[in-house]
Parts: C-alpha cells; sequence; structure tokens
C-alpha cells in the first residue's frame, strides 16, 4: 500500500532506556530521525550501536517550551515528533512544530489511567493487566487518539521493574504500528470520556504502608510496586525509616494488632497488617549498621 504520508524528518524526546530503544527501533526500520532531544536534568548516553552510526543533532534542553528551543527546533522542519519517557509537558505552540503532530508513549491503559505512574498505578490497584498505549498528543492530559495499544500480564509475582522491562520492549513495535497508522491516513480511535480517570504523580511520600487500614494483598501490590528501581515502600521502626522491598503472604493465617512483629518458630519477621500477617523477605533500616527487627515490636 502506497503511503499517504511522508514520516521523513523524526525529531524524538527521550529519557531513558524505553527512549533509546525506540530510537534504535526507528533508525533500523530506515526512518530518519534528524534530532534527539533531552533533558538537562538526566543524561543519555547514545552508543553507536543503539543508533547504528546515524547522524543527528542532539539537543539538551532545561525547558523544551522555551521559545528559543521552540524556533530551534521549528528550523529542522519535522514530520513528527516521538515523546518516549520525555518528562516535560508541551505546550500548544511546541505541539503545532511538527507538520503531522506529535506520539506520545504512556504507560497506561486509556482513559482509565491518565496521568502520572501509571504503571505504578495499575499494580498498586491490583489490575490483572497493564495497558500501554501510544497516542496522538493534544492540549489535554493523555486525552489524545490511540494510535496503538498492548498489555502486559500481572501475576501474583509481578513487579515494577519487570513491567518497566516489558513494556520498553513493546513500545518500539507499538511506535511502528502507530507511524504505520498516520502514514496511511488514519487518525486512531477517540477515547471514551465516560470511562477516564486521571492519577496524580507518585512521590516517595506517597509509599507509605498503613498496617492498620491495609490489608496483606494491598501491602504485597504497593511494595511491588514500589520496588527497585525505586526508593521502595516504607514504615517506621523505632522511630527509624524502614524500607520494604519485598514481601510474601504466608500459606498460613496470621493475625493480631497491626503493625506488630512476630517471629514463629525462628521464621520472620512477619508484620500483622488488617486482616493477616505478611512475611518481610528484604527490607533496609536506613541509618542503622546493625539494628534487626524483634519480635513484639512494632511498625508504624
Amino acid at each position: 500500500m502506497v503511503a499517504l504520508v511522508n514520516l521523513e524528518r523524526i525529531v524524538c524526546f527521550i529519557n531513558g532506556d524505553r527512549g533509546v530503544a525506540v530510537l534504535s527501533s526507528l533508525i533500523l526500520a530506515g526512518y530518519k530521525v534528524v534530532a534527539v532531544v533531552t533533558t538537562s536534568q538526566k543524561r543519555v548516553e547514545l552508543n553507536p550501536q543503539a543508533t547504528n552510526n546515524c547522524v543527528f543533532e542532539q539537543l539538551e534542553v532545561s525547558n523544551v517550551n522555551d521559545p528559543d528551543v521552540i524556533s530551534e527546533l521549528s528550523l529542522l522542519s519535522p514530520s513528527i515528533f516521538i515523546v518516549a519517557g520525555f518528562s516535560h509537558i508541551f505546550g500548544s505552540a511546541l505541539l503545532g512544530v511538527p507538520r503531522f503532530g506529535t506520539l506520545n508513549l504512556h504507560a497506561g491503559r486509556l482513559p482509565q489511567y491518565r496521568g502520572g505512574s501509571p504503571l505504578n498505578w495499575q499494580l498498586i490497584n491490583g489490575e490483572s493487566q497493564a495497558g500501554i498505549s501510544v497516542i496522538q498528543a493534544d492540549d489535554g492530559i493523555d486525552t489524545g487518539r490511540i494510535l496503538a495499544e498492548d498489555w502486559i500480564p500481572i501475576d501474583p509475582e509481578t513487579t515494577i521493574l519487570e513491567l518497566h522491562k516489558k513494556a520498553n520492549i513493546l513500545f518500539p513495535k507499538l511506535v511502528l504500528e502507530a507511524l504505520a497508522c498516520i502514514e496511511r491516513g488514519e487518525s486512531g480511535c477517540p477515547q471514551l470520556e465516560d470511562l477516564a480517570s486521571y492519577w496524580h504523580q507518585r512521590s516517595d511520600a506517597d509509599g507509605k504502608i498503613s498496617f492498620r487500614e491495609m490489608t496483606a494483598s494491598q501491602v504485597d501490590l504497593m511494595v511491588r510496586a514500589l520496588t527497585r528501581p525505586y526508593p521502595g515502600a516504607w514504615c517506621f521502626y523505632h522511630n527509624k525509616l524502614l524500607r520494604i522491598f519485598s514481601v510474601k503472604i504466608p500459606n498460613f493465617v496470621l493475625r493480631g494488632v497491626p503493625g506488630r512483629l512476630c517471629f514463629i518458630q525462628g521464621r520472620g519477621p512477619y508484620v500483622i497488617c488488617s486482616d493477616r500477617a505478611v512475611l518481610l523477605t528484604e527490607y533496609k533500616i536506613e541509618s542503622a549498621t546493625s539494628e534487626s527487627l524483634s519480635h513484639g515490636d512494632y511498625l508504624l
């Protein structure tokens, strides 16, 4: 089929492994990338193997909506922008630069998971699968038409690191699918506003575990959603910060006062949640070199 749209000049906005994988797939597919934009806050190393020794401009910006940056990008006469993990919000002036619009990679099911930290939220909320999407960006927050999407199964052992790795494998394929849609003159599917929800960007402050209010399953989900490469879910032990990176729900039911630490027949530490206990399998007491958790103490 003859392409109705010629996407001959692409500018990629990247911020990590996901962006590098997308950039590499574009080059291998024969697309011409004229520039790669990164942020001043996070340097991205582009090795020759990832870029197949292609030559393009590299721009490092602190504010992508700065008029000087927009002017510089306009001089490139871009056909399309591709935004892969780039954290800046694009203003209307910037969105108006490329001839055929801007593709945004969103690691969430749409419209149910608009906004920030979509992979984390999908895991925290106990979804059976995580959706990822490539959309045509507009002036709204993740409201554009969906050009490509896929799903990642979530099982009882899935962590946020595994979700990111699988998303980074799938996104390059989805971007090529989305570009093919545009080349065929297709505009994608509109989102169903009746199903829309916005989720805020998570910060470390949102990772506190409340054992009195949270079930063992909820604690397990939060820990898996905030484990490495994130700082980890947390609580307090003897006024020190306790980071929790892994828990397990035991095959027997242990109940009691929420937050209480227990060692059963030399095994532990277990901590009681609102319904039953979880076993802490990986944790760290910050600012402590030798202190360990003790039976009968409490996590707050």
